[in-house]
């Protein structure tokens, strides 16, 4: 890795090569002689695909090389600089409906020994789970949605995806506080809900609805409490709900 091109360059400008990398990467031997110059020192260029020389850095390199599509609706649903991790990458899944739900692994091959057919929501008991179900149409669901919505400033939205996507359609790129905890907690409610799906199913470890809602509440409020404060708003962020010292603040957004 110390090897510099000049140490690759013979003095008729002819490339030497080892022969570990003519082994390696055979095409080097259909590059062009190299001209340097002696007075210049050297520097990584980065080739984009246009053919323009570029300062080389590993985020250039990967924005260039990286398959780009439309951007996504609900990008900042997702992610936001506020956010979650764990949350935002299980939400991430939600959206894209990629759960390991038992409407989408009926469709898989499993053998005759595992009969899907008598697979239930570990939840309420009743039909499969799905998607659509476990956010937020399952009674025990709902229970939860019910008690963490009007604090996530969501008391219009009912329990099914499509209103809850609906409503973010005209927020989610805000930046303001409500939808900035909007977010937090719809992150949060599905992925405690799914935690506790995965609990009952795998172990004898239950849950009652009220319990869940309350580690959504707690965990929000855990964030909340990391967020920098700007005490002259005009705005100000109204925070009694969530049992915080602070009366008012409005969220830096940064």
């Amino acid at each position: 890795m110390q090897t510099t091109v000049f140490d690759l360059v013979d003095d008729q400008n002819m490339w030497r090569w080892s022969s570990a990398w003519f082994d390696l990467y055979p095409v080097v031997i259909n590059l062009p002689p190299s001209t340097l110059d002696q007075n210049r020192g050297e520097n990584l260029v980065w080739k984009d695909s246009q053919s323009n020389n570029t300062h080389f850095s590993s985020g250039w390199v990967w924005n260039n090389i990286r398959r780009c599509d439309q951007e996504v609706p609900w990008v900042d649903l997702v992610w936001f600089a506020q956010c979650i991790p764990r949350h935002s990458f299980h939400l991430w899944l939600v959206i894209k409906n990629k759960l390991k739900t038992q409407d989408r692994m009926g469709i898989w091959d499993m053998g005759s020994a595992t009969n899907l057919n008598l697979m239930c929501c570990p939840l309420c008991r009743y039909n499969k789970d799905s998607r659509d179900h476990l956010i937020f149409e399952c009674p025990f669901a709902m229970q939860v949605w019910n008690k963490v919505k009007d604090i996530a400033y969501m008391d219009s939205v009912d329990a099914s995806w499509a209103s809850i996507m609906a409503w973010f359609e005209q927020r989610a790129s805000s930046k303001s506080s409500k939808t900035i905890v909007s977010k937090l907690v719809v992150a949060a409610a599905a992925y405690f809900v799914w935690q506790e799906r995965n609990n009952r199913l795998f172990s004898q470890n239950h849950q009652p609805s009220s319990k869940i809602a309350d580690i959504v509440l707690q965990t929000v409020r855990f964030k909340l409490m990391t967020f920098r404060a700007r005490r002259r708003s005009k705005n100000p962020f109204q925070l009694e709900r969530w049992k915080m010292q602070m009366k008012t603040m409005d969220i830096d957004t940064g």
